[in-house]
């Protein structure tokens, strides 16, 4: 008997609301569970320092706003968002200083710079929250590209990546960020399935809170772009070929309901919203901007002299240790065989991650391949792809925290070849169950 669609769709979606509040509640108590043992990490201090951000939004010519280090250091989405955890849960915005890292531990510890105790497990909370809520967001990522199986995989390889269970249980700014790039991608998937300026926008929107958080989001708005103005000449060039009455758009261009205008929007949106949400670029948003990419690079070129052992010459140099990093210190294979008491075949098998990613961004491009332009594989691969390249690239310290988004994509990947793999394997025993009846059959 044939399911009614609709039936179908309710109970899929059911089904799905199930998975994903129990995967919410895993991963919650895995990070919970650490933000007591885990050692404090000085930039907690940093952000916890800087929640009365969210504040200070409400003055934003005040002198929070002016020209100088701190509001140059860190774009704010990290302090908004810590800020924002710190009320939630009761506690105020009057918090610590600011670690300084020209002292040593004491001093910072006496004068001060040390968290109270409620901020500080405050802010490890609403990361628990946060990398949670990501958990989730893969999920229904991976299910849409694939399946349930490819969703449940993906969420459970964020859930025990030790480099994100380890920063979810910190007081900083980079889950927020993992969060962010999660639920562009869902919101992308959502944009090519179902257009809309309203999806449109939320990509875009997403795109310029991801680079209030930490910059390399923004590189995102030139493949939504670039596929946006593929799509709008493909179709020009198509509508030339009928007659003129039937042209939908000026001149033959598709009309603004068309979305490869809508994707092409991204980069206008992206840029609205990331002046919007940082008052100090108010003032002179393309002069204080490059004021924060050239801050940005001395800071960088100072912490190379600092610490040359993590110093990175090129973009060759970073994707070899990307491969060192999340194929063996931060293995997520590793990690699981760890936990089963079994760390020599964690040891063996640890390049696992890196190799399952690889097939799943294979499969992903030959999907959208097969799909076409408009396919949410294609756009998920786009994002994916694009943010490796920009980190890998512009990668001048190996900072483990630049790997997170990395980590991301990889899971996403990883989810889609297993989702793909676990297709090709039911097809094939339906396909068996069906002609095994047939065979019987002829014999008798």
């Amino acid at each position: 008997m044939t399911v009614p669609r609709t039936v179908w769709w309710k109970r899929t979606a059911t089904v799905n609301t199930v998975i994903a509040i129990v995967l919410f509640i895993v991963a919650f108590a895995t990070y919970f569970s650490g933000n007591e043992t885990t050692a404090f990490h000085p930039d907690e201090s940093r952000w916890l320092n800087r929640a009365h951000y969210i504040g200070d939004v409400l003055d934003p010519f005040g002198p929070t706003w002016n020209d100088q280090y701190l509001s140059r250091g860190q774009p704010p989405i990290g302090s908004y968002v810590m800020g924002i955890g710190l009320l939630l849960q009761g506690r105020d915005l009057d918090t610590n200083l600011a670690w300084d890292f020209r002292r040593s531990d004491q001093f910072n510890r006496a004068n001060g710079m040390f968290p109270q105790q409620g901020d500080w497990m405050a802010g490890r909370r609403t990361n628990n929250v946060i990398g949670a809520l990501a958990v989730v967001v893969v999920f229904f990522i991976a299910t849409r590209l694939t399946n349930q199986i490819g969703g449940v995989v993906a969420s459970l390889l964020l859930i025990i990546n030790p480099l994100q269970s380890w920063h979810n249980r910190l007081a900083l700014a980079d889950t927020a960020l993992t969060l962010t790039l999660a639920l562009l991608m869902l919101c992308s998937i959502q944009l090519v399935r179902r257009p809309g300026w309203g999806w449109a926008i939320a990509a875009g929107v997403l795109i310029g809170i991801g680079g209030a958080n930490k910059f390399t989001p923004i590189s995102l708005c030139a493949p939504l772009a670039l596929l946006g103005a593929i799509m709008l000449v493909r179709d020009w060039r198509a509508s030339r070929q009928l007659d003129s009455r039937l042209l939908a758009g000026w001149r033959g261009w598709p009309p603004f309901t068309h979305l490869g205008w809508m994707l092409l929007s991204t980069p206008i949106v992206a840029g609205a919203t990331f002046v919007l949400v940082y008052p100090y670029l108010w003032p002179d948003p393309i002069g204080r901007t490059l004021k924060l990419l050239e801050f940005r690079t001395a800071e960088m070129t100072s912490q190379n002299a600092i610490d040359p052992s993590r110093a990175i010459a090129n973009p060759i140099e970073a994707a070899q240790r990307t491969w060192t990093f999340l194929g063996h210190r931060w293995s997520g294979t590793r990690e699981f065989f760890r936990l089963i008491g079994l760390p020599d075949v964690g040891h063996a098998l640890s390049q696992l991650d890196v190799w399952l990613a690889l097939v799943g961004l294979v499969v992903l491009a030959w999907l959208a391949w097969r799909k076409g332009l408009q396919s949410p594989h294609l756009i998920v691969w786009l994002l994916i792809v694009t943010e490796i390249a920009t980190i890998i690239v512009s990668m001048k310290t190996d900072f483990e925290r630049y790997y997170l988004p990395i980590v991301l994509g990889f899971v996403v990947a990883s989810g889609v070849a297993v989702g793909f793999l676990s297709d090709k394997i039911m097809e094939r025993m339906r396909t068996r169950s069906v002609r095994k009846p047939v065979a019987r059959h002829e014999a008798a």
